[in-house]
């Protein structure tokens, strides 16, 4: 981890800020009042850990209601990776004295605990309240790779600039796929005699997998708990707070504006997405299959006011991935400058 320690205005003291390797060049003298003129607030220290929602490291189950999948999927992740960073604060009643722990860590959240993992650090910090934010950029841009990650998914990463590399694997003992009968290429499947609510042909798929490289680059904040700004710095002390990663807002129901409780997670569209029966959904089948093309989206969809525009099933992935930023486990952050409510 690095420390990076901000420039900060204290009243009229000024402190003047080194580079990276830690040298200071004080120009300052002239400008300090004396001590015995005003006090000199004693600074703080900031950390700050990465996250992942109970979603991502325990799974998602079957159930009619909170977390849980409401079509009868059991989701399971085998690789959730995310390119994270980029962690900017400021003070809330001085946007001027800011800080700045530039790192993009490449971490696989299945791998890191529920307490999470400490990756940045800011010394030095006046106390107030401090507003948070971040982003998740493209892995190509200059990331490391957390320890978490293996050289060879972290060089795939970089290579393809991607920013999330999930693999996830859903299960239902009566699993079907019901593909759209205009872009289905079932070969010599068997239906399995029931249908959509299009009269199209289902077929039993009890097991689905996905392997998703995803280019969602977002800047999540300002970050809010509690619907307080960002973090409080106590005089001397010590704060921690949470950059957290939520994993089920791919089956969210679609793009909430209010409070997230009233959202369903749901799984079908995703198995119906599976055009040759194989298993396995790709990102060459999302690209071929526009929202209007599955009977899954029905009534019980509100595909209003996505993050990007849904031509094909593949934007819908993007756009939900670019909504899952939060702060303080279900603290909320703007994205890409947009207000963001649950």
């Amino acid at each position: 981890m690095k420390s990076f320690i901000p420039c900060l205005l204290a009243l009229n003291l000024v402190i003047a800020c080194g580079d990276d390797d830690g040298d200071t060049t004080d120009t300052t003298d002239d400008m300090r009042v004396p001590e015995t003129d005003m006090a000199t607030p004693t600074l703080g220290d900031v950390t700050v850990l990465l996250e992942p929602e109970d979603t991502i490291t325990e799974g998602l189950e079957p159930g009619d209601e909170g977390e849980s999948i409401q079509d009868g999927w059991t989701v399971t992740f085998d690789r959730y990776l995310v390119a994270i960073g980029d962690v900017d604060i400021h003070l809330s009643t001085d946007e001027t004295v800011d800080a700045e722990a530039p790192d993009v860590f490449v971490a696989d959240l299945t791998q890191i605990s529920a307490a999470g993992e400490a990756l940045w650090t800011f010394d030095g910090i006046r106390p107030g309240r401090w507003e948070v934010g971040y982003s998740t950029p493209g892995a190509g841009d200059g990331s490391m790779r957390h320890e978490t990650v293996s050289e060879a998914d972290y060089d795939e990463m970089v290579a393809q600039d991607w920013t999330y590399l999930i693999e996830a694997t859903m299960t239902h003992p009566s699993g079907q796929s019901c593909p759209p009968a205009s872009l289905a290429n079932v070969g010599g499947a068997t239906p399995n005699g029931n249908t959509n609510s299009r009269d199209e042909d289902c077929y039993d798929n009890a097991t689905i997998t996905f392997t998703w490289g995803v280019t969602a680059e977002t800047v999540f904040g300002p970050c809010q708990i509690d619907e307080m700004f960002g973090f409080a710095v106590p005089e001397g002390g010590s704060q921690t707070v949470a950059l957290t990663i939520h994993g089920d807002h791919i089956f969210f129901n679609g793009f909430p504006e209010g409070d997230e409780g009233g959202i369903m997670r749901l799984a079908q569209w995703i198995a119906d997405s599976d055009l040759d029966l194989d298993g396995d959904v790709t990102r060459e089948e999302l690209e071929s299959i526009a929202p209007s093309d599955l009977a899954e989206l029905d009534e019980r969809y509100a595909l209003g006011a996505p993050p990007i525009e849904l031509m094909e099933m593949w934007d819908y992935v993007i756009g939900q991935l670019k909504t899952q930023g939060h702060f303080q486990g279900e603290g909320e952050c703007a994205f890409d400058g947009m207000a963001h409510d649950h």
